[in-house]
């Protein structure tokens, strides 16, 4: 029983292990494989399902470039609504607050007014009492300056009594309206700590108004979206890039399997017990490509006419 032998070499290593085992009486063969199987009927085919698969490819590779500068311009454009809101409901803050702070410091100017009129008022009788003891003194100075004749030494002197007691009764009168500014900041300042803790509630109050206003621009549908639409697309994408990449493999296989028949029972009916792949210098061998070739273009003109002969049936049936 003659037994055959078909041994498809494509690594160097296994190559040479194969030469050191050759026998003198073994016939042996040769096959350019990548030329066969590009003269496969199925091959023009399988090109045509890689170049669209590279086609699908690039558009997937281009709607994620787009998709993320969509989304990198919808989220600048966001921020800068963001913003722009900020900018504006900061500016209305400061305006509310100033005016806020003048009508409590209209207020307050006010109230000051008024406490002052009530402590001129407490203060009167030691005010008069106080002008009245310099107006005397005063008068009586100046009074002996006017109508008594002085040598100079003595003129001189009252010339200073008489500055002295207008110093006196400014010195007086300064110490009493210092006493008056006091009276009125004492009783002024239960108030200015009442107009501030109004302030500050009244800014605490914008402020978390602010940043309502600021929450409600939180949930952008856009951009919410955005990121799901994108993925759903290209998973779309990805599925039918996944089925087209498995029509290439089916098809690949089919095309090496239908390949790999022909010289294998080429192999048999010729006699040879090793067929190489690839061209080899140092291994003397019989060139099988274009009958595998051959092989192959009987193979796909069968199929074209089984494949017509369908049609026919299929329209035959129609008829009827």
């Amino acid at each position: 029983m003659m037994r055959w032998l078909l041994i498809i070499f494509t690594g160097l290593a296994l190559m040479l292990s194969a030469c050191s085992k050759i026998g003198s009486g073994e016939k042996i063969a040769v096959v350019n494989w990548e030329k066969v199987l590009q003269e496969h009927p199925q091959h023009a085919r399988l090109q045509k399902l890689k170049d669209d698969y590279g086609l699908l490819l690039d558009k997937r590779r281009e709607q994620e470039i787009i998709g993320k500068t969509q989304m990198s311009s919808l989220a600048k454009l966001y921020q800068l609504k963001r913003n722009s809101k900020q900018n504006f409901l900061s500016a209305d803050f400061f305006t509310r607050m100033t005016e806020k702070q003048t009508a409590e410091q209209q207020k307050l100017k006010q109230l000051s007014d008024q406490l002052a009129d009530q402590v001129d008022k407490e203060l009167a009788a030691e005010e008069k009492k106080l002008e009245e003891h310099y107006q005397l003194r005063l008068f009586n100075l100046r009074l002996k300056l006017d109508t008594v004749r002085m040598v100079p030494e003595d003129r001189k002197k009252v010339e200073s009594e008489l500055k002295a007691a207008r110093a006196d009764r400014d010195r007086d009168r300064m110490l009493l309206m210092q006493h008056k500014m006091g009276l009125v900041n004492q009783r002024m300042q239960p108030h200015i700590d009442a107009m501030r803790q109004r302030l500050d509630a009244y800014a605490r109050q914008l402020q978390g108004q602010m940043m309502e206003e600021m929450k409600k621009g939180t949930d952008d549908p856009l951009l919410q979206k955005a990121p799901g639409v994108l993925k759903e697309l290209l998973g779309t994408i990805d599925e039918e890039l996944d089925k087209r990449q498995q029509g290439i493999e089916t098809l690949e296989t089919s095309i090496k399997k239908e390949t790999e028949s022909i010289v294998i029972k080429l192999a048999k009916e010729r006699g040879y017990s090793i067929v190489f792949h690839k061209y080899r210098t140092n291994v003397a061998a019989d060139d099988v490509t274009g009958d595998v070739i051959s092989g192959l273009k009987k193979l796909g003109a069968r199929a074209e006419a089984a494949e017509a002969l369908n049609k026919k049936t299929a329209g035959s049936s129609t008829g009827k």
